[in-house]
């Protein structure tokens, strides 16, 4: 059942047409591309474009991926505090003739504005693609699938046009504005302190901030619409995230700045191979015991800060020890 006082507003209107539109197509097309989509819209998830960018970091390019993480960064902040603070309800919510697709549905949860996975794919793939700017045949493609992702959450029918267009637009502004950081930053190493002094401070502020704020108390048939402590905790796992890569890889480049670049190609592939590894189980721990509702905030923020902090500057530092170790041992030999 929709929201009564929803049910006349203007803004809502045209963006509910197009969903039901789109909803429509989906039964003409059929589930197969459903699942197309549903594959297409992981890119905007914690997890891949995790994966995507460590790989980056750790065998390709160093800077690039100090580039991409705190561009992840900036945007999951922005984000996570503009969507705790609208507390926009879902598509279905909003009007009962939304019926979102299963599989995305039960993987939605809290609230809907902006689109969390628009702004992780702008931010991640967007940022590639300014990265390879030069390339204009790359840099079209990689535009391109951003747009497709954001999309999919349009035709999985889990967020409404607006959501997935601001969502967008967080990680395009940012584009811009961490790379005038990064650079500025590169001038005087120090200033990674400053700008980490900031952030975090940042961080706490929105933690007390999102914590005690007042949220909707709506209920539909005797059921509240969306638990607050439910995106609350969620935010701590977004904030202790993102706090753990950009306080990894912003103290790594200052004090520890490492070269992907080296090492032969083998060795850059068993350290990726390696990494991925680790990451990848750490992320799947997460994802299947960590998302949901828990009342231990304080730790959740405490794990998915350690899991950051590790891939961002405790096995850059490992590895490079390691190769050393090695290289040395030949050395000697």
């Amino acid at each position: 059942m929709a929201l009564e006082f929803l049910s006349n507003e203007s803004w809502l209107n045209p963006q509910i047409n197009y969903l039901l539109f789109l909803q429509g197509l989906r039964v003409h097309l059929g589930s197969n591309i459903d699942v197309f989509f549903m594959s297409l819209t992981r890119f905007g998830e914690i997890m891949m474009p995790t994966l995507i960018i460590s790989t980056i970091y750790w065998c390709f390019d160093s800077m690039a991926g100090l580039y991409l993480f705190s561009l992840n960064s900036f945007c999951y902040f922005v984000s996570q505090i503009l969507k705790m603070t609208a507390c926009v309800y879902r598509p279905w919510v909003l009007s009962d003739k939304v019926h979102p697709v299963e599989a995305a549905y039960r993987t939605a949860g809290g609230y809907s504005f902006p689109s969390g996975h628009s702004t992780g794919v702008s931010s991640t793939i967007g940022g590639m693609a300014y990265l390879v700017r030069k390339n204009k045949l790359l840099c079209s493609l990689l535009v391109l699938f951003v747009l497709m992702v954001g999309f999919s959450r349009n035709y999985l029918g889990v967020h409404t046009l607006q959501d997935v267009i601001v969502g967008l637009s967080t990680g395009l502004i940012f584009i811009f504005i961490v790379d005038w950081l990064i650079k500025w930053c590169e001038k005087d190493k120090n200033r990674y302190l400053y700008i980490l002094l900031i952030f975090d401070t940042l961080v706490v502020g929105a933690l007390f901030y999102i914590c005690h704020k007042s949220y909707p108390a709506d209920y539909v048939n005797g059921k509240l619409l969306v638990d607050p402590s439910y995106a609350i905790y969620n935010s701590f796992i977004y904030y202790g995230w993102i706090s753990g890569l950009l306080n990894g890889v912003f103290l790594c480049r200052r004090w520890l700045p490492f070269d992907a670049k080296k090492g032969t190609a083998f060795v850059r592939a068993i350290r990726g191979f390696i990494g991925l590894l680790i990451a990848y189980s750490l992320l799947h721990y997460i994802d299947i015991n960590l998302w949901g509702y828990s009342h231990n905030y304080a730790r959740t923020f405490e794990i998915l800060f350690a899991t950051g902090f590790f891939i961002t500057c405790i096995y850059p530092l490992v590895f490079i020890n390691i190769e050393n170790l090695v290289t040395n041992r030949k050395v000697s030999q």
